[in-house]
């Protein structure tokens, strides 16, 4: 029986993509054609990365606006989504909105790896404001660059720094990776047929480490493949990337 399209609810559950197991709902349970703000740390990687995947999608930019503020610090990443968010009920509330604009984010993530939160000792404090003011996080562990890796092998072991990622990506593609704007779009072309994949490779990081009881932040890990799967069911199934 194929799948429903538009939003799971608590009561059902969709095949893994590629070896039928069971997934949870996305964050937040998005519905066809919700808005989303994202907010990222990396002025290229997770910019362009999700741009992409807009694209790919075929939304609207305006229904998913995804912003890298003047800010890296996890907190400050925090309150720019929040200022973002609020601005947007206030242009509507004042009927400033333009047809650049939404009405009001139905989701807003804030995307950042731990590395650094953690010895900012901002990691905490960052994951509380967010659970407060019901903003989604996507954090990584060591760096975001856990989640390109993903696209081309199988769960890999734990890193000591974001370089080491980012040599491990090299390997991985087989050609020289960094974070530029000019690397990115050589790197689409292997990173998008293999999307439904990393996304279960992320959920396979994530269990793994639940059922070890490793320590909080676990590395490596990633939840970025959590945003990608809210986007995802915001969109009509005929332009899904996993089906």
């Amino acid at each position: 029986m194929p799948t429903k399209p538009g939003p799971l609810r608590p009561h059902e559950e969709r095949l893994n993509y590629a070896r039928g197991q069971a997934q949870e709902p996305p964050p937040g349970e998005p519905g066809l054609g919700d808005s989303f703000l994202i907010i990222t740390e990396g002025e290229v990687t997770e910019r362009m990365y999700f741009e992409s995947v807009r694209e790919a999608s075929q939304v609207n930019p305006v229904t998913v606006q995804v912003v890298h503020p003047g800010c890296t610090d996890a907190e400050g990443l925090v309150r720019a989504a929040i200022q973002e968010r609020d601005a947007a009920v206030v242009r509507d509330n004042r009927y400033e909105a333009s047809n650049r604009d939404v009405a009001r984010y139905d989701h807003v993530w804030v995307l950042f790896d731990t590395d650094v939160a953690a010895r900012q000792r901002q990691l905490g404090p960052a994951l509380e404001l967010a659970k407060n003011q019901g903003i989604h996080i996507a954090h990584s562990t060591p760096s975001a660059e856990v989640w390109l890796l993903l696209h081309f092998c199988d769960r890999p072991g734990s890193f000591l720094s974001s370089a080491s990622v980012e040599h491990a990506v090299s390997d991985a593609w087989g050609q020289h990776y960094d974070k530029s704007a000019q690397t990115f779009p050589k790197l689409w072309p292997a990173l998008e047929p293999n999307i439904p994949v990393a996304v279960n490779r992320a959920a396979q990081v994530r269990r793994y480490h639940h059922d070890a009881a490793t320590p909080f932040p676990p590395n490596p890990s990633t939840q970025l493949d959590l945003l990608v799967r809210a986007l995802d069911s915001s969109v009509q199934l005929p332009l899904r990337i996993l089906r």
